[in-house]
């Protein structure tokens, strides 16, 4: 079996824009690869013309996995060239957690699948695919750091900034991304301080401290009462954090650690005072990564 590596992200930046006519909303985002990943390992079945999948948890039906879709639909584009599959994954990344985990591992079995039954697909044609199977999904093809447009899929890759050390928390309350765009339609959303091109110069800048204050999320206005959130911010902030935020449409609590500060450290005091899952992680490509 091959082994590829399918990242989580988070986002430095996301604005909730305007409703479109297909139902789904235009944003306005900063999409960023982090370190935290999970593992697919990946083999042809010879003369099997199905899709296997272990490791996933009991309540993911194979056929509502994104995993199953990225095969059917190369299956069905390629049908003389795309046979049966095995996929072995190794779960790291919260399921609903705002970190982009399911759309991650779709993109990543588009690119073993496109390897292991040698397709020749161009990264274009790889993002085009994944654009059919999910918003963001198309932003793992290649991973780095991207402005994302439209639903998430119009991508503009930039280079990627300094790496900043994160911890991460993940609160067992989840958030369904339909309700939380729900909710936001019934709240102002009042403009940011700063404007996308400025807030991007910050972040090049790699100091901790000056990204803390400008990063944004529209989100958080659904978020900003509830006690779960509530809990993880100040946790994090009284451990040390120069800042704290909500991820896509959460549920992850994203924590900016000061570069002196002891990762090891405050994970071991987040969670005693939290008794919840927290991972240490840095912003950027994982070691080894497609």
């Amino acid at each position: 079996m091959k082994t590829f590596l399918s990242p989580a992200k988070i986002n430095w930046w996301l604005r909730v824009l305007d409703r479109r006519p297909d139902g789904f909303h235009n944003i306005e985002t900063v999409f960023q690869e982090i370190d935290l990943h999970d593992t697919l390992e990946v083999e042809a079945l010879a003369g099997i013309p199905e899709c296997r999948i272990e490791g996933m948890p009991d309540d993911v039906p194979p056929e509502s996995n994104l995993i199953t879709k990225a095969w059917q639909l190369l299956r069905t584009r390629y049908p003389a060239r795309v046979g049966g599959v095995r996929f072995r994954v190794q779960k790291r990344i919260p399921m609903g957690g705002g970190l982009g985990g399911g759309s991650s591992n779709a993109a990543t079995a588009l690119k073993a699948m496109a390897q292991i039954f040698e397709l020749g697909l161009s990264v274009d044609e790889l993002r085009i695919l994944a654009g059919e199977l999910g918003s963001d999904t198309a932003f793992f093809i290649t991973g780095g750091c991207a402005i994302g447009g439209g639903r998430g899929e119009i991508l503009e890759h930039v280079e990627s900034p300094p790496p900043i050390p994160l911890v991460l928390v993940f609160p067992t309350e989840g958030v369904s991304t339909a309700w939380a765009y729900g909710q936001l339609s019934k709240v102002p959303r009042p403009s940011p301080a700063i404007t996308l091109e400025n807030f991007l110069k910050v972040l090049h800048t790699g100091d901790p401290s000056a990204v803390a204050q400008k990063v944004h999320n529209d989100f958080e206005l659904v978020v900003e009462r509830q006690p779960w959130f509530l809990e993880a911010r100040k946790a994090l902030l009284d451990a040390g954090c120069a800042g704290a935020f909500l991820t896509g449409s959460g549920s992850t609590v994203v924590g900016i650690l000061q570069k002196n500060e002891s990762s090891s450290e405050i994970a071991r005091t987040l969670q005693h005072t939290l008794s919840l899952k927290v991972h240490v992680t840095l912003s950027g490509r994982p070691l080894g990564r497609l």
